[in-house]
Order: C-alpha cells, then structure tokens, then sequence
C-alpha cells in the first residue's frame, strides 16, 4: 500500500483500541486517536486515511460503526502490544508498506460534518486547560513564530533550548 501516512497509522491503531467487542462509532474513534496522539490529525487528513485504509480493504463500515477487516487484523497481529503507541505506530507503518494490495473496493469515509461534531464533542469533553498552561501558551504565543520550536521543543542535552550538560569544564 503506497503511499503510507501517519494518519493512516494512527486510524488503524485508534480503530483497534475502539472496536474491542463491536464496531466502533464516530465518536469512539475519535477518543481512540485522542489515546494515541493527543493532537489530532487535520480533519482533511482523516477522512483521506478512511477513504485509503477503506479502499485497500483494511476497514470497513457495519452496523453503524467502523471496524478491521481480516487483512488489518493480520497485520495488526504483528505490531508489538507491549510498546509506546509512537513505537506501534512505526512499526504498523513498516507492515503497510509490505502490504500489498490493489485499491479495489468503494472507499468508506464518514461525512465531513460528522467527523467535525465526533472532534467538537471530544474537545468539550476535555477538563479546561489549567493556569500553568495557560501560562506557558501566553508565554509562547508572545515570542513569535518559531517559538515553541526555540523553546521548550527539544529537551536533549546539547539541543537548543535543552538543559546545559552537567559536565564541569576546568
């Protein structure tokens, strides 16, 4: 399957942790990507990941909801279960690009609204953001473009904006 998106990714495992037992709605896959990466992908993304992962038979449509087909389930079987989502996440992209198959059933993709209303109604789910938070946005948002990048982005050592390395220069 080419090409292979991040999203594409992020889907398939959102879809897996939210169809356990039965298909899962809208709203359940949109929890299930927030659990994966807590900022989503665009909209626009998304429901291009449905359309590709639907028309190479990985995902399909029933009762309502979204689910696996037995090629995901496959290729699923092979993630590791006991790693970080981001380390998943790579492998799973590693199995689709040895995935081959030809694009050959009707793409199945939610209605934009829809997937808009899932997004808006987990956003309101949220807790509202705390102070420190609001702090450091504020903060941000006042050095300029380019900031958070500056900034706070990096954490390693010898990095810009990282801590200074603990070794003592005499």
């Amino acid at each position: 399957m080419h090409p292979i998106f991040d999203a594409d990714a992020l889907l398939l495992l959102a879809i897996t942790i939210a169809s356990k037992r039965k298909p899962a709605t809208l709203d359940e896959v949109v929890v299930g990507l927030a659990m994966v990466q807590p900022k989503l992908p665009a909209e626009t993304r998304l429901l291009e990941a449905f359309a590709r992962l639907s028309r190479h038979g990985l995902i399909a449509a029933r009762d309502g909801g979204y689910t696996l087909c037995a090629a995901a389930e496959k290729i699923m079987m092979a993630v590791p279960k006991k790693k970080e989502f981001a380390e998943q996440a790579f492998c799973l992209k590693a199995k689709l690009a040895e995935f081959e198959a030809e694009p050959s059933e009707a793409a199945v993709q939610p209605e934009a609204a829809d997937l808009t209303t899932a997004i808006a109604a987990w956003q309101a789910s949220l807790p509202p953001p705390t102070k420190t938070e609001k702090f450091e946005q504020r903060k941000l948002e006042q050095r300029g473009p380019g900031a958070a990048r500056r900034f706070g982005a990096s954490t390693g050592f010898g990095k810009p904006g990282g801590p200074r390395s603990p070794r003592k220069r005499y």
